[in-house]
């Protein structure tokens, strides 16, 4: 009679194959974490900056990563190396603050920042330099684009990137533009122009100017926003452009250049 195995014996025999292959298995899944552990990623490893608005996608993100060249180079798992990013994107002119830096398990790290946006280009001598709200002169410097509404006759030189760029005249210059960007008319001012700010060139003239998309076309504003003697106020001047461009489809109510700083409920032209 031919040899029987014993039901309790395969049942052991199969329990210690099923632990051989569990142990088996953990080593060899060991050895795979180990060495993910002991490898570094590829240089260069992937950074990403999630929720940057557009307009740092288009204009800042080659010169973020490019703060990053030579940290991309160091071992993924170096200790300190998200904190050491973080100082690197933080020194950008763009960076409001660095919130988190975080290791991904795709061997990509993630930066998180607040960003800087501009409002308006302000002109000079050797082109454009963008601004945000806080008067924080933004890297680069470019041609004009007209997508963003300039400011023109600042008289300060502008500062480094990063640091606020000093003066009265740019304040006002930025205050007016973020007030206009609402209106329905937002589209048709090109530029404020502060060139005679506080007076400064002609008190007899308007101190501030708003240029419109119309050639030569001038809106004549009066005094910087909360400067206003005896005359319209901000919520006044806007009113009479805003009833024009419902009237007409024009803020300037086609004219070359009208002035809104005299009578509360219409604007002149000037003779």
């Amino acid at each position: 009679m031919g040899w029987k195995a014993r039901p309790w014996l395969l049942r052991g025999l199969g329990v210690v194959m099923v632990a051989a292959a569990v142990v088996a298995g953990a080593m060899a899944l060991d050895r795979r974490v180990d060495g993910m552990l002991l490898s570094d990623a590829p240089p260069q490893f992937p950074v990403i900056f999630p929720g940057s608005p557009p307009v740092i996608a288009n204009l800042a993100k080659r010169e973020l990563l490019a703060s990053l060249t030579g940290l991309r180079a160091e071992p993924w798992l170096e200790t300190d190396l998200c904190r050491r990013m973080a100082g690197a994107v933080g020194t950008s002119g763009w960076v409001k603050v660095v919130r988190n830096v975080r290791r991904r398990a795709d061997g990509a790290f993630e930066v998180n920042c607040e960003y800087r946006t501009p409002v308006a280009m302000v002109q000079q001598p050797q082109g454009y330099v963008l601004v945000d709200a806080e008067r924080v002169r933004l890297p680069g410097v470019y041609a004009y684009h007209e997508s963003w509404v300039v400011i023109d006759g600042v008289e300060a030189s502008p500062p480094p990137a990063g640091t606020v760029w000093p003066g009265d005249d740019l304040a006002a210059g930025i205050a007016l533009v973020l007030w206009l960007s609402d209106e329905p008319f937002a589209r048709q001012v090109t530029a404020v122009l502060v060139g005679n700010y506080d007076g400064r060139v002609d008190p007899h003239r308007s101190h501030v100017e708003l240029a419109t998309d119309r050639a030569g076309g001038r809106i004549r504003w009066g005094s910087a926003p909360g400067r206003e003697l005896e005359e319209n106020s901000l919520a006044a001047k806007t009113a009479i452009l805003r009833a024009n461009f419902a009237r007409t489809g024009r803020l300037d109510a086609s004219y070359p250049v009208i002035d809104v700083a005299t009578f509360p409920d219409r604007f002149t032209v000037p003779g």
